[in-house]
């Protein structure tokens, strides 16, 4: 994709975020609204189609990305027109008479005429152009002094429209475990490298230079070495000092597991290797499905679908070669996977990613193979949800920054000052 087609795809999404504020500005519920690409009788001309139902009616909205210097002045009560800019504190504005005009320059935007007969006037209070990050912020802090019965702020609003009204996924790493004591990714591969090196942190660093700091995870060296990844990996997810109870209900893991209790259906897309999961699932008599290689089906009896798309290794069962054929962990193996896009792990996060919400829970980002799965996942009417824990004493532009570099992956970011912030996140939008 072009420069110019991307950040066209980012400017629309976040057309797409502002007409998404005006509703939650303008009480609406929810639940009550849903978009769509197409119907029966359906404006060609027009972007996508937003229907808000209630118990006395339907109110169906033409919505209009015009793009600048296209022309498009359609005054109808039920059409919105949002119109791409170049500044919105110069460009000759116009109040319809009866529809919506919204315009946009990326940054700013204002709003005039009417929905649904109620006359709407705003205009955002940003007096220089920021990035996206500073549009999130500024929409979050606003909507605390809007008023919605259906939700305390705008995110909430967000995240409860898409998942109330779009299957969803949560999509967790390693980092789920680490308040039960467990490593996150990074400290996984240093404790691996650690005792493939024998403790000789100068031979890490020296070998490191060359080819980077999984030289543990090479199939031919692992074969020469005699190193048995399986056992270490079995002993490094299960056998560690636990900082927390499985039992806790306070735990990143437990909350989410009660998410799950109060959905009707929900996958789980997993890159860990442990059955800490399940575990809990058990213990609260939901019943889930674990698919992890090709010989799996669904449930429909389940209450959950577990896809650890990287593979399984339940405790002790290192020596099961079912379980270590599915594990995806040298470098080989991730070559295959990813120069294979028909495999059903792929072909399993890529429709998820792009046609189901997606709550991203105890993952960092930093794979480039997630993010590649992520560019072409994404979808113009839809945002995933992603949790990222701030570092104490890192100044606010640090975190608008990070914000707008997850928005062009059609991700919205909530910020989290512990982790037992997630379990009142997840609580609030069931």
């Amino acid at each position: 994709m072009n420069d110019y087609s991307r950040s066209d795809y980012i400017n629309r999404k976040k057309c797409l975020l502002v007409l998404l504020y005006i509703y939650y500005a303008q009480n609406i519920d929810y639940n009550s609204l849903v978009l769509v690409s197409f119907g029966f009788h359906f404006d060609p001309s027009c972007t996508f189609k937003s229907i808000i139902s209630t118990q006395e009616e339907e109110k169906k909205h033409i919505v209009h990305i015009v793009s600048k210097g296209e022309k498009n002045n359609i005054d109808k009560k039920d059409f919105i027109n949002i119109y791409e800019v170049d500044d919105v504190f110069t460009f000759k504005t116009k109040e319809p008479k009866r529809g919506l005009y919204i315009y946009f320059d990326g940054y700013n935007f204002i709003a005039n005429g009417y929905l649904d007969g109620k006359h709407i006037e705003f205009k955002s209070k940003l007096n220089r152009k920021h990035n996206t990050g500073e549009l999130v912020t500024y929409l979050e802090k606003e909507s605390l002094k809007t008023h919605n019965d259906t939700a305390r702020t705008f995110t909430i609003w967000l995240a409860k429209f898409f998942t109330h009204n779009i299957s969803t996924d949560l999509v967790i790493g390693a980092g789920i475990n680490e308040d039960y004591g467990a490593k996150n990714w990074d400290g996984l591969i240093t404790a691996l490298n650690d005792e493939f090196y024998s403790g000789s942190t100068l031979s890490q660093k020296q070998i490191s230079h060359y080819v980077g700091k999984e030289l543990f995870t090479n199939s031919m060296v692992l074969k020469t070495s005699g190193f048995d990844i399986y056992n270490s990996l079995n002993k490094e997810l299960y056998e560690f000092k636990e900082a927390k109870s499985f039992n806790d209900s306070t735990s990143t893991l437990y909350n989410l597991v009660s998410y799950i209790k109060s959905r009707e259906h929900i996958s789980v897309i997993t890159y860990n290797y442990d059955t800490n999961l399940e575990y809990l699932l058990r213990k609260q008599n939901i019943y889930y499905v674990t698919i992890y290689d090709d010989y799996a089906f669904n449930n429909k009896v389940c209450q959950v679908d577990i896809y650890h798309v990287h593979g399984l290794l339940p405790y002790n069962c290192q020596q099961q070669k079912k379980f270590t054929n599915s594990i995806i962990l040298n470098e080989s193996d991730y070559f295959y996977l990813y120069n294979n896009p028909y495999s059903w792990s792929i072909s399993k996060q890529l429709h998820d990613f792009k046609f189901n919400t997606c709550i991203f829970i105890g993952i960092s980002l930093t794979d480039p193979d997630m993010k590649r799965l992520l560019e072409l996942a994404r979808n113009p009417l839809k945002f995933n949800f992603i949790f990222i824990k701030k570092e104490k004493d890192y100044p606010d532009s640090v975190f608008k920054d990070i914000t707008t570099y997850f928005f062009t992956y059609d991700l919205i970011t909530i910020w989290i000052d512990d982790y037992s912030e997630i379990g009142s996140f997840l609580k609030e939008i069931q």
